[in-house]
């Protein structure tokens, strides 16, 4: 059986009388020539088609890189004003717990608005960030939540501060902590002789006098409305102040009244000057205190 043969010979014949030369090469050779001329274009064709379109779509992915690192700078920029939010209602707390010692209060005083139930557990971000691998966005994220969590509740905390330490303040300020005016006790709240019958005598309230003390100006001890500013029995001309919380003060004896009825005092007010009017056997200022209708010791509240 004959082997086929797969040579190609080619033969150049000069023009001259040279002799032909010949070329043999295996058919192989030619068929991988014509697949690599017929595909090379064609590659070409797809590459120059695929670096333009690659060409095109590089501005697009410049510009998305930009508006990413813009992205990303400004969620880094929010994580650190959501940290400095978070440091500041740490500090927000700490004046509430230093308001509450300041006024010898705590937490139990403050009168709460009641808020809706909830089970949602407020997020603890530091206890989080020290147990996770935080990025930024989480960081960010995390931050809002406890700060959307906590905000409302701690305004809230703090108007119920604000008003308690304000009613403290109103508290304070009613009650009669202050001299009516100055100079020695001459009688003590309590039971004593009576200086014009010589009976045992329930006193009560406290005299204080003084040599040259007629005349000397008699002092609101309380912030409080004015009930009562004219001559009463054997009180003489008499100031009564209403301080509310259960306070009254009883200003006897004074020369000369300086309020009227329905004003409005502060303590440290001069409402009156000392006198004798009334049941008195000498210059002197009768001063009592009320609580709940009911006479107390006045020296419980001086200075």
């Amino acid at each position: 059986m004959n082997k086929e043969n797969k040579d190609i010979t080619i033969m150049v014949v000069p023009h001259s009388q040279k002799p032909p030369i010949s070329f043999k090469f295996p058919l192989i050779l030619f068929q991988c020539v014509g697949l690599v001329i017929i595909f090379v274009p064609v590659l070409l064709v797809s590459f120059f088609n695929s670096y333009n379109s690659a060409k095109a779509v590089l501005p697009e992915l410049e510009q998305l890189r930009c508006d990413n690192q813009v992205k990303s700078e400004i969620i880094g920029q929010l994580a650190k004003e959501t940290q400095t939010m978070l440091e500041n209602l740490e500090r927000v707390q700490k004046l509430e717990r230093d308001l509450l010692e300041l006024n010898d209060m705590d937490e139990s005083d403050v009168t709460e608005p009641v808020a809706p139930t909830t089970n949602k557990e407020v997020p603890n971000f530091r206890n989080s960030l020290a147990s996770l691998e935080y990025t930024s966005i989480d960081r960010t994220f995390s931050g809002i939540e406890v700060l959307q969590a906590t905000l409302p509740e701690q305004e809230d905390r703090m108007v119920a501060l604000k008003e308690n330490i304000e009613e403290q303040q109103r508290r304070q300020a009613a009650t009669p902590s202050r001299w009516p005016t100055w100079g020695n006790f001459t009688s003590y709240f309590g039971w004593r002789r009576d200086p014009f019958t010589g009976a045992r005598s329930f006193h009560n309230g406290i005299d204080i006098g003084d040599r040259g003390i007629y005349g000397r100006p008699i002092y609101a001890t309380g912030t409080g409305k004015v009930t009562h500013a004219s001559y009463l029995g054997t009180y003489g001309k008499l100031v009564i102040i209403s301080h509310g919380y259960g306070f009254e003060t009883y200003y006897a004896h004074q020369s000369k009244i300086k309020v009227q009825v329905g004003d409005m005092v502060k303590g440290g007010t001069i409402i009156g000057y000392v006198g004798n009017t009334g049941r008195s056997t000498a210059p002197h200022l009768h001063y009592e205190v009320h609580r709940w209708g009911k006479v107390v010791d006045p020296t419980n509240y001086l200075p």
